[in-house]
């Protein structure tokens, strides 16, 4: 279930940054591919394109093709090489127009205060598909329409 951040940016402040016409797409970085699955299985059949990192080089490779398209980064907190609290550092860092919520089985009191400061949300694994629903639907807003044509 997301943990409520209160000091993190609220529902209509993260809509007010983003036009109707904002980007939709998500990108998932975590190297359980188990998770990098469940989120893909779970919105690209809404309609929304998700793309999946295993690192943070990944990450990096997909934000610099894919970035204006991303409008959320689901980020783990707890990888090989790079961690997600190193790594947000970096994102923190780039033009991005996404708004990063971290991921992590066990938000312990240090990641949970990272998570406060650095103004992301949170999401405690395992979640359930309406609790992923819901966050992406707050954040990105629905998927787009598809062309007609």
């Amino acid at each position: 279930m997301p943990k409520a951040n209160p000091t993190a940016p609220s529902a209509e402040a993260t809509a007010a940054r983003r036009t109707p016409s904002g980007p939709s797409g998500i990108l998932v970085i975590d190297d359980e591919a188990l998770i990098c699955g469940l989120v893909h299985d779970a919105l690209a059949p809404r309609g929304y394109t998700v793309w999946q990192a295993p690192s943070a080089k990944r990450a990096l490779e997909l934000l610099n093709a894919q970035g204006p398209k991303i409008g959320l980064i689901l980020l783990d907190v707890v990888m090989p090489g790079t961690d997600g609290l190193t790594f947000l550092g970096t994102l923190r860092r780039l033009p991005l127009n996404a708004e990063i919520v971290l991921m992590s089985g066990r938000l312990d009191a240090d990641t949970r205060w990272v998570a406060s400061e650095s103004g992301c949300r949170y999401l405690c694994k395992p979640f359930e598909r309406d609790e992923l629903f819901r966050l992406v639907h707050e954040v990105v807003g629905s998927p787009p329409s598809p062309a007609i044509g």
